[in-house]
């Protein structure tokens, strides 16, 4: 199958580029020609096991980062929570105020391999466009916790291990599967502690008005944060 040479492809040039390698560089460290390197990131050819192994020892990340491919058509439908999260991809909503636009991202939950609630998961962030989210700024990975009125996301930024990025959602059991949370993390420019509103949804929405007003801070909120001293969400969804 082509497209999972694709996606391990895709998934090695990301790596690479967070770890602001050229490909000649990389070729070097692997021993391969810069030609086959181009080719193993393009899904021109099949990458032998030893290969992998050899690739994600220099890359720095497990082997099973570069070949989590999913079909998305076995994604579990029943039931409105296992619905929403049973999904591998869907995608999460933040304004940011420093570039007056919001912000798109994706959160990717491997499907399968559940343990105890708890699923691995990626944060693709800061995404031009939804089209190729392997083109993302700023990699997250993690795991995602699912309860029977929250969800909650563990990240570690790839860019820089010196943040980590907390999530907490309200299940609103809708049939949308459409949830509010709070990030809570690092900000950069300056480099500061950071909380901020999102949205979470298993289809991408439309970038209206609506809902940048859902994502920006509200008088409300001032009002609650001055009452209780603490940001609080409520689910608009």
């Amino acid at each position: 199958m082509k497209e999972i040479s694709i996606h391990v492809g895709q998934k090695i040039r990301l790596y690479r580029k967070m770890k602001g390698l050229t490909i000649e560089v990389f070729a070097g460290m692997i021993h391969k020609s810069k030609a086959t390197v181009s080719k193993y990131e393009n899904g021109d050819i099949s990458i032998d096991i030893e290969t992998l192994f050899v690739i994600a020892q220099a890359l720095e990340v497990p082997v099973n980062q570069l070949i989590d491919y999913a079909n998305e058509k076995a994604a579990a439908e029943d039931g409105v929570i296992k619905r929403h999260l049973g999904k591998s991809r869907y995608y999460m909503y933040f304004y940011d105020g420093r570039r007056n636009r919001i912000a798109r991202n994706i959160i990717e939950v491997q499907d399968g391999g559940e343990e105890n609630g708890v699923f691995d998961a990626n944060m693709y962030a800061y995404l031009e466009n939804f089209d190729n989210y392997y083109q993302c700024k700023l990699l997250y990975h993690g795991v995602m916790r699912r309860y029977d009125t929250f969800v909650n996301f563990n990240f570690e930024n790839q860019n820089n291990k010196v943040e980590r990025a907390f999530l907490y959602a309200i299940n609103s059991f809708s049939h949308s599967g459409r949830m509010s949370g709070l990030y809570c993390g690092l900000s950069t420019q300056p480099i500061l502690p950071a909380c901020f509103k999102f949205v979470l949804s298993p289809e991408i929405l439309e970038e209206n008005e609506e809902l940048k007003s859902e994502l920006t801070v509200s008088k409300e909120d001032i009002k609650v944060l001055k009452k209780m001293n603490m940001f609080v969400i409520n689910d608009h969804a």
